[in-house]
């Protein structure tokens, strides 16, 4: 796996707004909600659908075309990772120059058929968690910058231990420096959670390997 970072480098915790990466990241994420979610919909059901078929004669029919889905799905969700993130990937397909029965065999028994079912199980989760900490850390985030704005009478926060009202000026500006750690926050864990993906993306659903084996074993 290459990227456009050296090896091993993590932004800090100060740094991360002035990182490019950080912003692909945040698109990234931001493109990972409704992905996953349209996972989470897609896959149950095609798993329903081939787990119902599965007492007929329709039963292998239904379980390649599902892999068959999986497959082609995480080859389009790598290569759009690898170029948002800046990871080279080269995400595994069967090969078309077989016949159908090869083909298939392929397909089912690869071990990159079912590394790459792990890597959509991922992306589902990764949209989960985009969801809940892009959610949260920027209605925060904005909510306490905007404090200096809007203190007065009316103006709290509501937390576990009780009630902090918002009523003078000094602690506005309190708030907007905790809105500012917040912020920083919520930038790095993105920048964080761009890096994960990047490496898990190279190790579950890069088919190069496969195609070295491939290549050392054909006559």
């Amino acid at each position: 796996m290459t990227t456009t970072d050296p090896p091993g480098s993590t932004a800090s915790f100060a740094s991360a707004p002035l990182d490019p990466r950080t912003y692909r990241s945040l698109l990234y994420l931001l493109l990972a909600v409704p992905i996953g979610i349209g996972y989470l919909v897609v896959f149950p059901i095609a798993g329903s659908l081939s787990l119902g078929l599965s007492v007929t004669i329709l039963a292998p029919v239904a379980v390649v075309a599902t892999l068959l889905l999986a497959v082609a799905v995480v080859w389009a969700d790598a290569t759009l990772t690898g170029r948002l993130l800046g990871v080279e990937v080269s995400p595994w397909f069967p090969s078309r120059e077989l016949g159908v029965a090869e083909f298939c065999k392929q397909l089912v028994f690869a071990r990159e058929t079912w590394t790459g079912l792990l890597y959509l199980c991922w992306r589902m989760a990764l949209g989960i968690v985009a969801l809940v900490v892009l959610s949260t850390g920027f209605s925060l985030t904005w909510g306490l910058l905007a404090a200096p704005l809007a203190y007065g009478e009316f103006l709290r926060i509501d937390y576990r231990l009780g009630v902090y009202r918002i009523d003078t000026l000094a602690r506005a500006l309190a708030a907007a420096g905790v809105g500012v750690v917040v912020g920083l926050l919520t930038l790095y864990a993105a920048n964080l959670l761009g890096r994960v993906s990047a490496v898990v993306t190279a190790t579950l659903a890069d088919g190069r390997a496969a195609d070295d084996h491939d290549a050392t074993t054909d006559p």
